[in-house]
């Protein structure tokens, strides 16, 4: 729970050669759309640890993309645009409503739509700076993953580690709790690999403990 961060500050990605194992920290404190789409994009370095710097970045985003809104949808939703013309409104409208039933975001469903176009030797769907805006609008309806998950309160440490167990069946807690107990590290061990307030730590701490 990093707060209200922008773009790549929402995720961080760990590689531990040893075991082969790769650890994704995501901020829940993201808005669902945001969050389905670092998780995604996160996946695209798994699957190609190879690259490096902007290559890995422009893949990442285009596998996350392709992930959330694949070719078959981008090229069923072009038709349904296209039908649509010359109305922008009704075009924006639509991507909206797909946005709502797949919760992505409306932006990478547009682009999806235009790379198909692209790919296919079709003509661009061109709807300007009006779909960045019905973006916004569109995003300020929902809750971010945290307050979802958490009734929009701060949770405590038991609560945090509990729900993050339960909705991500994640291993790292009971891991953290194991390595606390065989390493004597404390609060300030926590604080550096999670990058959170020394106070949260120290309660999260006094959790494992």
């Amino acid at each position: 729970m990093w707060g209200d961060k922008d773009q790549h500050k929402n995720a961080l990605r760990i590689f531990l050669p040893d075991s082969k194992t790769t650890l994704i920290y995501l901020n829940l404190d993201s808005e669902v759309h945001d969050f389905k789409f670092w998780m995604a994009h996160e996946l695209g370095h798994v699957y190609a640890p190879s690259l490096n710097d902007n290559e890995a970045e422009e893949f990442a985003d285009a596998f996350a993309s392709a992930l959330l809104f694949p070719e078959s949808l981008a090229k069923k939703a072009y038709k349904k645009l296209i039908r649509l013309l010359p109305s922008k409104g009704k075009q924006i409208n639509y991507i909206k409503s797909l946005a709502k039933d797949y919760t992505i975001s409306p932006i990478t469903i547009y682009k999806e739509i235009n790379k198909y176009a692209r790919y296919n030797d079709l003509g661009a769907i061109n709807l300007g700076s009006g779909v960045y805006g019905a973006a916004t609008n569109f995003n300020k309806s929902y809750l971010t993953l945290s307050e979802s998950l958490f009734h929009q309160a701060k949770p405590n440490a038991k609560e945090y580690i509990a729900v993050a167990k339960k909705e991500f069946s994640t291993p790292f807690f009971d891991s953290l709790r194991k390595y606390l107990s065989t390493q004597c590290k404390n609060a300030g061990f926590i604080q550096t690999i999670l990058d959170i307030p020394l106070l949260d730590a120290k309660e999260i701490c006094a959790e494992l403990c």
